[in-house]
């Protein structure tokens, strides 16, 4: 090759291709991946938002709750169950009084009830965990849960 061959440098043509339908849909598809994960994320905030209670019941809402505090209070002052199976029974009783509430149940009645609901479940807990009923802060949640299940029986009536 001689000098004058080193110096010409060669161009081809520029050549045109044409897009792809991948480049052609790549401006649409970011915005509408984001408008769907928008949605998405609407429709799970808005499904978890609507709580179970809040759907009513079957039945007059008091009376419903009257009777299945009744049944968990006939449950409870039983005392004939082994301290693994009483913990688990107190567990499932305040899990029922709670499953018993909607939206229509009167308010004082709710409060009492999630109070007494709350106090069966530690002190069913704590007997599962081993912790004696002599225990004195065993002993205490016992005496909350007397004076709970005392204004239930008060608003119940």
């Amino acid at each position: 090759m001689s000098d004058a061959d080193e110096d010409v440098e060669v161009r081809s043509a520029p050549t045109f291709t044409a897009p792809t339908i991948w480049q052609r849909l790549a401006p649409i598809a970011i915005p509408l991946a984001v408008i769907a994960l928008a949605l998405s994320v609407w429709a799970v905030v808005r499904v978890s938002a609507s709580d179970t209670n809040s759907a009513a019941l079957p039945g007059d809402p008091k009376v419903r709750v009257c009777n299945a505090f009744k049944m968990v209070a006939t449950m409870q002052a039983r005392n004939d169950l082994a301290p693994p199976d009483a913990g688990l029974a107190l567990i499932g009783g305040g899990d029922y009084l709670l499953r018993q509430l909607d939206a229509e149940t009167p308010a004082r009645l709710a409060d009492a009830v999630r109070a007494f609901a709350r106090d069966l479940q530690d002190v069913g807990m704590n007997a599962l965990a081993g912790v004696p009923y002599s225990d004195p802060r065993q002993a205490a949640r016992q005496a909350e849960g007397d004076f709970d299940r005392k204004q239930l029986v008060d608003l119940c009536t």
